[in-house]
């Protein structure tokens, strides 16, 4: 591969770019970057080339990287279709879209990976997964995990997981950020100024993750070590067990998966 195509300067887009700068492919290949919004593309800077229209894409020896929305796919289907050369890498971030409907979409017979990566990738602590199709030989897969591993941690799953991987951790920040604002609001309600509830439960919740990372003990065990007979923490988790609290987040991911599975059906 020669160079790296970014299309689509979203949040994620834009991460990619900010990440890509830091990573040892930044100095292997060049990169170039394509959004209908041209300030957006001026935002990437000098280090990067923008391109004005899809039609300007490098068809071969190529990293192109899907950054748009799923029902974008055929825009860009029907600029591609057909051109690629079969050393082109696509990688895409289109939620729901199956390799063999990119694959379709683009007439292409190459290489294709299929990532979820989410939002904390704009400060690189994103969570990725991806999977790729029978063509991805083992440096196109090295070249995806790069990628990923610029914005975060990454890792390799099936297809027929990726739908769930999209429901626990491609929606997974907005569910965190609903508890952290509710920790602060529980503060607040018992008289906690609004900005003290909210670096608390802030760092509670990063804390909490961050714990379970270095140690690498299931929750259960961690939740266990500070919950002591008739003590304040088992009276909350009593009434969190009363309300359904593990349902609800089981509930989301299934409700966030079935989405994401119809995002994908063909139309």
């Amino acid at each position: 591969m020669e160079k790296i195509t970014i299309i689509g300067l979203g949040n994620m887009g834009g991460a990619l770019v900010r990440g890509l700068e830091k990573s040892p492919l930044q100095s292997a290949l060049s990169i170039d970057v394509y959004d209908l919004d041209p300030q957006r593309v001026k935002a990437c800077g000098a280090h990067v080339r923008g391109l004005s229209s899809l039609e300007e894409i490098e068809l071969d020896n190529n990293i192109l990287i899907f950054c748009v929305k799923p029902q974008d796919l055929v825009t860009i289907g029907k600029v591609l279709k057909g051109r690629l050369k079969k050393n082109v890498l696509i990688v895409s971030i289109l939620a729901g879209k199956k390799t063999a409907t990119i694959a379709r979409e683009l007439q292409f017979d190459g290489p294709i990976v299929r990532a979820m990566p989410n939002i904390a990738a704009v400060i690189g602590f994103a969570a990725t997964a991806m999977c790729a199709n029978e063509k991805c030989e083992t440096l196109e897969k090295q070249h995806a995990e790069q990628i990923f591993k610029a914005v975060g941690e990454a890792y390799w799953t099936k297809e027929s997981l990726m739908d769930a991987v999209t429901g626990l951790s491609g929606s997974g920040p907005a569910y965190i950020y609903m508890v952290i604002e509710a920790l602060s609001d529980g503060g607040l309600k018992m008289g906690m100024p609004r900005d003290l509830a909210f670096k608390l439960a802030t760092q509670t919740v990063l804390g909490s993750a961050a714990l379970v990372k270095h140690t690498g003990l299931h929750p259960a065990i961690l939740k266990d070590q500070v919950t002591t007979p008739a003590g304040t923490t088992i009276s909350a988790l009593h009434v969190l067990e009363e309300r359904g609290l593990r349902s609800m987040f089981v509930n989301a991911v299934e409700k966030a998966t079935l989405r994401s599975i119809e995002l994908g059906k063909d139309e």
